[in-house]
């Protein structure tokens, strides 16, 4: 949702802005986005634009070692043209690789995405002070939340035939963002699914979210945990569809520790829906919190959910809705601009016989 607000905001303002796919579908062709066929032809891409003129903004978090030499690679083409080197941290304040011990390998690799980054933006203080813990410049990370008002702009949709006959066979169901991996914790949410339906066996679970690649893993390990008729697993789903589901949902539940400001639990937020989240540190206030591990406080939560769902809602604290899109778009036509600017400098120096000392 981010990166497609950003791309209609910046398009709206005159900036030509070309989006490379690198998600599971990347080497389909299409004239919406920059195929990826592979690693070579990724680096060919990515020099082909910023020879051309081209800033770059990339995508990264602290879970995967991939996605920091993609994003790596991206920056470092662009300072050696000279072009703005844009980088979002998405993850939260405590990941896996990041942040890591001073002096170990993980810091200085850390430390040096940084420093070759123009910017970067997280979505929060918390984050923000431990991209400082690199000793990058204060004034080059910009804290910017991850969720802006068009997001909930939307029209309810009709329901597929699958989840309206899960519904339909429920009480009620809670809403559950959820993928195939590590920081899912799905071993314990498996316990308390089992838990909570021993009292509540009325009640289901919408698990969205799942890549086509985790389908498969998702649905065999609740067959496993047997578990399957309890949840209706709907994979990855437009954004309408999405938010149709989670307004209609007793709360949302949010299982990472690792998300920092998460952009869907802002959209729970405004949009008057109960969350039950994991206290990472970073939760935005009228948020139900318990802590990693703590099965107990989180069957609670969902007790009240189910029983005294219009309580919890009373309790919400309301939510301001900004354009965060647009502070975004701003930022980063200010350091474009900077950066023409900067270069038009250059090479008149250069015309005109100056030394340049960068």
């Amino acid at each position: 949702m981010s990166l497609a607000g950003l791309r209609k905001e910046l398009e709206a303002r005159g900036w030509d802005c070309q989006v490379m796919n690198l998600n599971e579908n990347r080497r389909i062709q299409s004239p919406q986005y920059i195929d990826v066929q592979g690693g070579w032809d990724y680096f060919r891409k990515i020099l082909s634009f910023v020879r051309r003129g081209y800033a770059v903004h990339v995508r990264v978090n602290g879970e995967s070692r991939r996605g920091y030499l993609l994003a790596l690679i991206a920056l470092v083409l662009a300072r050696l043209w000279q072009r703005p080197a844009l980088l979002t941290y998405c993850g939260g304040h405590w990941q896996s690789y990041f942040p890591a011990p001073k002096g170990s390998l993980r810091h200085y690799a850390f430390a040096l995405l940084f420093r070759i980054s123009t910017r970067v933006y997280c979505n929060s203080e918390p984050v923000k002070t431990a991209l400082l813990t690199t000793g990058i410049d204060s004034g080059r990370v910009i804290p910017i939340p991850h969720f802006s008002r068009h997001y909930i702009q939307f029209e309810p949709v009709a329901l597929p035939s699958e989840i309206e006959g899960f519904l339909c066979r429920h009480d009620g169901v809670f809403f559950v963002y959820v993928c195939f991996r590590k920081e899912y914790v799905l071993e314990y949410f498996a316990k308390v699914m089992r838990s909570f339906h021993a009292s509540f066996p009325k009640i289901g679970f919408l698990l969205v979210g799942t890549s086509s690649r985790e389908l498969s893993l998702l649905t065999a390990f609740l067959s496993r945990e047997q578990l399957e008729n309890l949840a209706c697993v709907t994979g990855s789903i437009p954004h309408p569809l999405f938010l149709t589901l989670m307004q209609g949902s007793l709360a949302y539940i949010r299982l990472p520790l690792t998300d920092g400001v998460c952009a869907s639990v802002m959209e729970a937020l405004a949009l008057r829906v109960p969350i039950l989240a994991s206290d990472n540190g970073t939760r935005p206030p009228g948020v139900e919190l318990w802590r990693a591990g703590d099965a107990d406080r989180l069957l609670e939560l969902m007790r009240q959910a189910a029983t005294a769902r219009e309580k919890m809602v009373v309790g919400m604290s309301p939510l301001t809705l900004e354009d965060n899109t647009a502070r975004l778009a701003d930022d980063i036509e200010q350091v474009w601009l900077e950066s023409a600017d900067s270069y038009l400098v250059r090479t008149s120096e250069v015309a005109s016989g100056t030394r340049v000392r960068d």
